[in-house]
């Protein structure tokens, strides 16, 4: 049984395309076997969050790209170098051992925009039917079954993204049927959760969006700013985690761009 672990970059608003940093939106998945989450992943992220930020065990710390790279909270022990080092170091280990694969779809909201087809479409909407037939692409090549567990953003978003969900159960997607997705996918819901769930998988997920997000783009020759940590984690992606076909290739398996 595997799970796909859902995180965001960037925003489905359709306004101010022009500008870099709301042109652009992805959800990066990370596919893992549940039992792999209970048993390994999530056991090696406590002791790091016990080791390197002393968490007390009542009030559990949840890793947040941004609030780490800011330093708030109990992000404030990385500011001790030793502490900084030590995290760097056991957070690649976790994404090197862990097992698991990714799937990045990335979407240029404004050249999306410009298209006849594009009318009435929301992106991050259309996304999540992009990642749900990867997801169950995988599943069928591994012959096994999974379910979906996208970050909740509350209330009517939530509900719209299970209607776009319902939506590409009933009608398929390109050439894989609305029954090959029921059939690897076949739970009738998302598994909405949110950061106070303290979930592994979502926090692994938001660990590794930004840095494919900035990997697919460089990829089409956007200047992007890419840091000595966010390098070593796309080393880690391209080299065994970006899911791909028995010939090695990523595009269209680990990777999509659109339009």
């Amino acid at each position: 049984m595997y799970r796909l672990y859902i995180d965001e970059v960037g925003t489905d608003d359709l306004g101010h395309l022009d500008a870099d940093s709301d042109r652009y939106l992805s959800l990066t998945g990370v596919a893992m076997e549940v039992a792999h989450a209970r048993d390994s992943l999530t056991p090696k992220l406590d002791w790091i969050k016990a080791n390197v930020f002393d968490q007390d065990p009542d009030e559990p710390l949840i890793l947040h790209r941004r609030k780490i790279m800011q330093r708030k909270g109990g992000f404030g022990a990385l500011n001790d170098p030793a502490k900084s080092a030590l995290f760097d170091k056991a957070i690649i280990r976790v994404m090197k051992v862990s097992e698991y694969k990714v799937i990045t779809a990335v979407i240029d909201k404004l050249e999306a925009s410009k298209k006849a087809s594009w009318k009435e479409r929301h992106p991050y909407h259309y996304l999540m039917q992009i990642m749900t037939e990867k997801f169950a692409r995988y599943l069928d090549r591994m012959g096994s079954f999974g379910d979906i567990m996208p970050e909740g953003r509350m209330g009517k978003k939530d509900q719209y993204l299970q209607e776009a969900y319902d939506a590409v159960r009933k009608n398929g997607i390109y050439y894989y049927s609305p029954a090959q997705i029921c059939h690897r996918i076949p739970s009738s819901s998302l598994k909405f959760r949110y950061k106070k769930d303290n979930i592994g998988g979502l926090q692994l997920a938001d660990l590794l969006a930004h840095p494919s997000h900035m990997n697919v783009r460089a990829g089409r020759g956007h200047a992007v700013q890419l840091g000595g940590f966010a390098q070593q984690v796309i080393n880690i992606l391209q080299a065994s985690k970006y899911d791909r076909s028995a010939t090695g290739t990523i595009q269209g398996y680990g990777i999509k761009y659109l339009p």
